[in-house]
């Protein structure tokens, strides 16, 4: 590994995914008591910097390796497969780079954000404001004082990924009454922090609350953000993100499965079999778990393909290419998730009661995927997608799809 004078790390797209493995393993045997303990993993976040993944979708006239949101997905769903919660922390980082790509950002927003991700910047998000009817809308302002200098003030209520970054990106409401989003770093004066997420599944992803007072703003850390009147590739994004990370407990679950039946598992009293790794049912309920990992993984993929080809498309009826695109993220999203939910209840029926060990803590599977699959209700998903099919209306410009 290469790191530069800049503190940029070199190395094609293949050479940085190699460097993930170690970390993986790492992560894997620590999860379950990091999850059950709630300790943050700031040093598995450090190692994933240094090995140049968070960069990979910098395309190279920027100095990156130029990724494809494949790679970048295949990545995500790598790291989940070790801790959900540390790939979790990272969607609002590679959430910011991809806004970077999409027709919402301008070139001089690239051209000053993604140096700095190149030099390992890692972003949170600060986006759901603690009051209003949607988690969208947006008590946060950032307006000018009295000297003309732009104060960023307001609370949000989760915060994903804050307390592993080095900026944040919130989105606020500038004097014209428009949506932005600000970067702030998070050491800045007036930013505070708080450990204080109490979720029952991904309770480690650095998602507290975070408040901002009388916050100083540069002109050039106020980048611009969606009017709401049309979809955003990089939205689109986000939520097939939600869908790797449950691929990625989808392949957690197979390996802890495989583990338990080979290390642990006892047939149980009435089984035909003298161990557990030759009982036909508990060879079923692996099997089964087997094809819901394999076919999660297979379809955030395909659309993570299908959002690909429409970046690199340049389409010229760009959104009703992307309205096709967000319908087939919601498919993958929708049937990815729920094979996953199915998965990690089958784990249990591999090893009776004493799978139900806390030491063990294999229900964080089913606890971490009850929390991503509820992000945004999977009905709603199914609505859209049948909506579209039918009655060829675009899923909804509203930054859920």
């Amino acid at each position: 590994m290469t790191v530069t004078a800049a503190g940029e790390v070199t190395g094609d797209v293949a050479e940085r995914l190699a460097r993930l493995t170690p970390i993986v393993e790492s992560l894997r045997a620590e999860d379950p008591s990091a999850e059950q303990e709630r300790v943050l993993q700031h040093d598995a976040v450090s190692e994933l910097r240094r090995t140049g993944v968070l960069s990979l979708r910098v395309p190279k006239r920027y100095g990156g390796p130029g990724g494809s949101a494949r790679e970048v997905l295949s990545a995500v769903i790598y790291i989940a497969s070790g801790s959900s919660n540390v790939a979790q922390a990272l969607r609002a980082h590679f959430g910011f780079s991809e806004r970077l790509l999409s027709n919402r950002a301008s070139e001089a927003e690239r051209v000053e954000w993604f140096p700095r991700i190149n030099a390992g910047m890692v972003f949170g998000n600060a986006i759901t404001d603690a009051k209003g009817r949607k988690p969208g809308s947006s008590e946060t302002t950032v307006l000018p004082d009295a000297d003309g200098v732009l104060r960023l003030n307001g609370h949000k209520f989760y915060s994903t990924g804050t307390l592993y970054a080095d900026a944040i990106a919130v989105s606020a409401i500038d004097v014209r009454g428009c949506d932005v989003q600000v970067v702030v770093p998070t050491d800045r004066a007036g930013v505070e922090l708080f450990d204080d997420w109490d979720g029952f599944g991904q309770r480690t992803t650095a998602s507290g609350a975070s408040r901002f007072t009388d916050v100083e703003i540069a002109p050039v850390e106020v980048t611009t953000a969606s009017d709401g009147n049309h979809l955003g590739h990089s939205t689109t994004f986000l939520q097939l993100y939600l869908a790797a990370v449950a691929a990625g407990i989808a392949a957690a679950v197979r390996h802890d499965a495989v583990d338990y039946v080979q290390t642990r598992a006892r047939p149980a009293a009435h089984s035909l079999a003298n161990r557990a790794a030759e009982d036909p049912f508990v060879l079923h309920a692996v099997g089964e778990i087997g094809a819901a990992a394999a076919a999660a993984e297979a379809l955030v993929l395909s659309a993570a393909d299908a959002l690909d080809a429409l970046v690199d498309s340049g389409a010229h009826d760009y959104p009703a290419a992307l309205a096709e695109v967000a319908v087939v993220v919601a498919q993958a999203q929708l049937v990815a998730e729920r094979l996953t939910l199915e998965a990690t209840q089958r784990l249990f029926d591999t090893g009776g009661a004493s799978a139900t060990s806390r030491k063990l803590n294999l229900d964080r599977h089913w606890r971490n995927t009850r929390t991503v699959a509820s992000h945004n209700p999977l009905d709603y998903k199914a609505h859209a997608v049948g909506d579209y099919l039918v009655n060829a209306t675009a899923p909804p410009a509203n930054g859920y799809f």
